[in-house]
């Protein structure tokens, strides 16, 4: 990473907004810039995208969008995520549209996870898994300007 990420607190533009996010000690960079990276990538097509942020349920989300009624729309997972936490959010948002994303990394292993976990839930809202490339900080300026596309991630089928 380069010096530019060295701040605790990170902001960043894209599509006319400004994220600004926290950087904890204990956490990864990598974990706040895929958040960045994600909402930048989404934010068109869910203009009421928020970070970090509660919705009041066990699972706290990365990135979240919700519907007039309270219910997610987009729900959105930078890094880790569990077993359990990854069958639930399967299972109990069969509307929402999630995407999980990953780091740098062979995406075989989280896919097979994710597919088992879809087999048993009965789905009316699109999953994916994509996979950030080593240099995608590169899609980052000097001033925090996000310039990123699909073509930029590798996306998984599953």
């Amino acid at each position: 990473m380069t010096e530019r990420f060295l701040r605790r607190k990170l902001s960043f533009r894209a599509h006319g907004r400004t994220l600004v996010l926290v950087k904890h000690p204990n956490e990864k960079l990598e974990h706040r810039l895929m958040m960045a990276l994600l909402w930048a990538l989404y934010l068109p097509q869910y203009p009421g995208l928020r970070v970090d942020v509660s919705i009041g349920r066990r699972y706290r989300p990365d990135l979240v969008q919700l519907a007039p009624d309270g219910q997610p729309q987009f729900w959105g997972e930078a890094g880790e995520v569990g077993a359990e936490k990854l069958h639930a959010l399967c299972t109990r948002f069969r509307a929402t549209h999630l995407v999980f994303a990953k780091w740098a990394t062979n995406p075989q292993p989280f896919a097979a996870l994710l597919q088992a976990a879809l087999r048993t839930a009965q789905r009316t809202a699109p999953v994916e898994l994509i996979v950030f490339r080593a240099d995608a900080a590169d899609c980052v300026d000097a001033t925090g300007q996000i310039e990123i596309s699909f073509g930029d991630v590798e996306r998984v089928p599953l």
